[in-house]
């Protein structure tokens, strides 16, 4: 029996997360045929992965961060390409026995799949030569296909109805006909609470909470990526190899404030307003010094990107460090939303990781804030704000008005965080209003405007 029929495939859609696997016993051979409609193409999803160059290093860090840049490329040249009827979701496939993703890939898909008797793929003559292009460009080298089995179709089945999939391997997009092997499959009832593969590991996890994980991804990357090595330099010549915290922060004097929340919420209002009241100084991630090399890693796999944000974290501090032994500090976005995007961007609304999971926790070597306030807006205030701001929209912003999925994890992301956790100001009403509110909830934490302007 081949390796992949003993493996774990989960599949990550905005609204749920689907994990199948074998139902055989290991000594029953697989079904040697499966109704000739389920071998079609109109049926089910249709995975792409790099498989020959990847399956068989396995719990290796290094293959998943290599699959998921594979993953990513073929994800955003498919979105580029728009396939009429084609959506594009991540898979990945881990041990049977483990939710641990080996292997990253992509799953195309064009139904609502809120139940499996909808999964629904149609692939005509025109669509297969343009996925090939692509698939091919990136190495995708293996394509499974995967679909609801009828009960007459099913093998030593201990399924309930509509639970039995049928999984076919082609070593060809193209191929139309018999597959290479095929297998019954059953799909896996997701228990309460459970979380994304992604989050089982800090081995695969976008969410960095030391700077030394931070700079071996990074490090990692400087195989295929000089920015990745300009990066490291910059944080080398920033942050000492003795550098310590604790010392640091007993030298701090004045407040350090940050702002968090959603693009068009009032942040940058907010904060100037503050640092004009507080006599405070601004700061802003990514910090000015790796500014540059932004729009670079914001077109790299989440977990690339997460760690370029992380780094220009551990940068900025330093500055803050300094700053605080001066004056109040007052930051537009810092950690909490570093991380925040890392959660919402890899995971479904169905396994986002529940409250109290490691992945909420504040990196213990990164300058903690005495305060996080977090600006919050109804979604038509909101975009009513990002109309009025013209110009051209970021990746972000796009992601944020398109997709209420999204939007939805990231809050509740935001609202999970914890020592220091984010503290909620409803920011709908005036400037006046926010200010207000804000200074309250700086009053409850000690910090009172009044005196940092008077020292």
């Amino acid at each position: 029996m081949s390796d992949w029929i003993n493996r774990r495939f989960t599949i990550v859609l905005p609204g749920q997360t689907i994990s199948i696997t074998n139902v055989l016993k290991k000594e029953d051979p697989p079904p040697n045929s499966f109704d000739k409609e389920q071998e079609s193409h109109s049926h089910g999803f249709l995975l792409g992965f790099g498989f020959k160059q990847f399956i068989h290093n396995r719990e290796n860090v290094d293959n998943y961060l290599n699959s998921a840049i594979t993953a990513y490329n073929v994800t955003r040249d498919l979105n580029i390409a728009n396939i009429d009827g084609v959506n594009v979701a991540s898979v990945y496939i881990g041990e049977s026995e483990s939710r641990f993703p080996v292997t990253r890939g992509v799953a195309l898909y064009s139904a609502n799949c809120a139940h499996i008797s909808t999964w629904q793929l149609n692939l005509d003559t025109e669509k297969i030569p343009m996925i090939k292009k692509i698939f091919q460009k990136y190495g995708i080298d293996t394509v499974f296909r995967i679909s609801p089995l009828p009960k007459e179709n099913r093998r030593n089945c201990r399924t309930e109805n509509n639970k039995a999939i049928g999984v076919f391997r082609y070593d060809d997009l193209s191929q139309s006909c018999t597959p290479v092997e095929k297998a019954q499959f059953q799909i896996c009832d997701s228990s309460p609470g459970s979380t994304s593969p992604v989050f089982d590991s800090e081995l695969y996890c976008p969410v960095f909470h030391n700077l030394s994980r931070t700079r071996s991804i990074l490090e990692k990357s400087t195989v295929w990526m000089k920015e990745a090595e300009e990066l490291l330099e910059i944080c080398d010549a920033t942050v000492s190899s003795d550098f310590n915290l604790e010392e640091l922060k007993k030298k701090m004097k004045f407040p350090f404030v940050v702002v968090e929340g959603l693009d068009a919420t009032g942040k940058t209002t907010l904060t100037e307003t503050l640092e004009k009241k507080m006599s405070a100084c601004r700061y802003f991630t990514p910090p000015p010094a790796i500014q540059h090399l932004r729009e670079h890693f914001d077109n790299l796999p989440e977990i690339v990107r997460r760690a370029y944000y992380t780094i220009g974290n551990y940068i900025v501090s330093i500055a803050i460090l300094k700053t605080c032994q001066e004056r109040p500090v007052i930051m537009d976005r810092y950690w909490h939303s570093t991380a925040a995007y890392g959660i919402a961007n890899e995971t479904s609304n169905e396994d986002i990781p529940q409250e109290g999971h490691w992945v909420y926790k504040w990196p213990h070597d990164l300058l903690t804030p005495d305060i996080v306030l977090f600006l919050t807006v109804s979604e038509e205030i909101r975009k009513q704000r990002m109309m009025g701001r013209g110009g051209e929209k970021t990746m972000e912003e796009k992601h944020l008005d398109k997709d209420r999925l999204f939007r939805e994890r990231l809050y509740l992301a935001y609202k999970r965080m914890e020592n220091p956790s984010c503290i909620e100001i409803d920011a709908s009403g005036s400037v006046e209003t926010v200010m207000e509110a804000a200074e309250r909830e700086l009053a409850k934490q000690g910090v009172h405007l009044e005196q940092t302007v008077a020292n």
